[in-house]
């Protein structure tokens, strides 16, 4: 026996390990399983995982089509205030949260 509580130094060290790896769980996760979250990893094999991975990083990022506001209005992207129609409430011309006139997208001050 190697310690005093009676277990083999091989389960100790493994203990230990397991410990600093509870420790920093956000570090831990991003080593081991790719920022994925956990039911992901465990319903996918490593080579699933690794492909899916792959084609994420090959996928063609979202662009504008133009810069132009006017253009961009017409095809609906921006409101006629210049506020992104679909995802994050930011507005295109003042590249900020607020519009012009300090208005944010609901129409209240910030």
């Amino acid at each position: 026996m190697a310690n005093s509580h009676g277990l083999k130094s091989s389960v100790v060290k493994k203990q230990a390990a397991s410990r600093k790896l509870a420790k920093n769980k956000k570090a831990s996760f991003q080593v081991y399983i790719w920022n994925e979250n956990p039911q992901t990893r465990k319903n996918l094999s490593f080579k699933e995982r690794t492909h899916y991975f792959e084609n994420k990083k090959n996928f063609p990022k979202k662009k504008l089509d133009s810069k132009n506001p006017a253009s961009l209005m017409e095809q609906w992207i921006l409101d006629e205030r210049g506020f992104f129609v679909k995802g994050k409430k930011k507005n295109f011309l003042t590249k900020s949260m607020v519009d012009t006139k300090g208005l944010d997208f609901y129409g209240m001050p910030r």
